[in-house]
């Protein structure tokens, strides 16, 4: 079982077909519980990996890299709660300034 961390969640990300996940949404303490033994970031934006960090208060390093999700593997999404526009990056102070959720998501 892996611990990946993520600002998004894609089919793609899955290893196989068909897959039964489990999705919910958890507290940031849940999420500092889940990464506490090690993880792997997949946080595309340097800006939303460091609001990450700082929310979290552990190293969340940008980490633009394609994931296979695995049967027993953990997916944990910083969730942003707005569509941006094409091509927009957001700077940190952006990032902060959005609406925001996390999100679990478990291969079973």
């Amino acid at each position: 079982m892996k611990v990946y961390i993520s600002n998004a969640f894609s089919l793609s990300m899955l290893n196989s077909l068909p897959a039964q996940l489990r999705v919910r949404e958890v507290s940031v303490e849940e999420v500092k519980s889940l990464i506490r033994n090690g993880f792997v970031s997949s946080v595309g934006h340097p800006s939303t990996a460091q609001v990450i960090s700082q929310l979290l208060n552990v190293q969340i390093p940008a980490n633009r890299q394609a994931i296979q999700l695995k049967q027993g593997d953990i997916l944990v999404v910083f969730q942003l709660l707005t569509r941006l526009p094409e091509g927009k990056v957001l700077s940190e102070r952006e990032v902060k300034s959005l609406p925001a959720k996390w999100i679990l998501v478990e291969v079973e």
